[in-house]
């Protein structure tokens, strides 16, 4: 049995949650960006499976959470299977049993089809302008270096939350309002991220692409949140600031990434010159912006069907 991140359980398959990131009586465990989560370590009587809930701590190219597993199991780990939400781990620990548990994206891929009428009636193209959006909430260093490029930008809509950077939208959520949506789910019919979406829905409709900063940059695997596909929901074209190969993902689960309008070579590059690459490759864009026709209205609402449609073909998966 799983804890979510708010606490509450998760009983849809009986996998042990390996990484006690929460704490079931209200809290989280301390991380230490050295150390790591705490790990459970449940005796071995058959076949293990574990299932590690984001965010793992990697450090070079080990993972410490992972490290800590083989160091305490040795030669029994083999008769582990991890469960886990990043595609490409496996690369790092080829020996090791994984497989692809994209719990999260599935999860937040049900709720919008749930919405999935709001959704479509909430996001349009009656109100674009040329601009771009560039929404950034917890402090990253990642996020730090986008924003000192894109502050300045005229043609930029932009936030930063929690370095007390708000939005332009009169109502946008505080860093407590949003937070507060996590802790006291209020509204269960609704994820936070899906509400927060949906709150936001203005800043989109304004901005005609957005510029995305993902959680993670320099991960030896992906990392793919809902900030990556909220964009086909609403209806957006992008750039992604995120870890490397993560574009060509995107590609391979049938999604138009508009490789006709930015130059995804960045997305090839590794992680000291990653971020300069996409500048520099797509400086026209940034600072003329994009204007929306036909063809590429079309396009975008193709992107969004196959989110909705098509997208939990790719998702799926049965745990054995």
């Amino acid at each position: 049995m799983c804890y979510l991140r708010n606490g509450s359980f998760y009983n849809k398959h009986q996998l042990l949650c390996g990484l006690r990131i929460l704490n079931p009586e209200g809290g989280q465990f301390q991380h230490d960006h050295r150390e790591g989560w705490e790990i459970d370590t449940p005796e071995i009587k058959d076949d293990l499976k574990i299932y590690l809930q984001d965010d793992l701590t990697c450090i070079g190219n080990k993972v410490v959470e992972i490290e800590k597993y083989i160091e305490h199991y040795g030669i029994d780990i083999n008769r582990i299977t991890f469960y886990t939400w990043h595609r490409d781990i496996v690369k790092i620990y080829p020996k090791l049993n994984f497989k692809w548990y994209p719990l999260f994206l599935s999860d937040h891929r049900d709720n919008a089809i749930l919405h999935r009428e709001e959704i479509e009636k909430t996001f349009h193209f009656n109100d674009k302008t040329n601009k771009f959006l560039c929404l950034n909430a917890r402090e990253r260093h990642h996020r730090d270096l986008v924003y000192g490029q894109i502050k300045d930008n005229k043609n930029c809509i932009s936030s930063y939350t929690h370095r007390g950077i708000m939005s332009p939208m009169a109502n946008d959520w505080t860093v407590k309002e949003y937070e507060d949506w996590w802790i006291k789910d209020v509204d269960a019919v609704y994820l936070p991220n899906t509400k927060n979406l949906l709150h936001v829905s203005e800043l989109y409709n304004n901005a005609s692409f957005s510029l995305v900063t993902e959680t993670r940059y320099d991960l030896p695997f992906d990392f793919i949140t809902e900030k990556t596909t909220q964009c086909f929901l609403a209806l957006h074209p992008a750039l992604y600031v995120t870890t490397k190969g993560q574009v060509q993902i995107l590609r391979e689960w049938g999604f138009d990434v508009f490789d006709d309008i930015f130059n995804h070579d960045y997305d090839n590059v590794d992680n000291d010159m990653r971020l300069g690459t996409l500048f520099k490759d797509n400086k026209h864009i940034l600072e003329n912006g994009l204007v929306l026709d036909d063809q590429l209205i079309s396009r975008l609402i193709a992107n969004r069907d196959h989110y909705f449609d098509k997208f939990g073909d790719v998702l799926d998966t049965e745990v054995a």
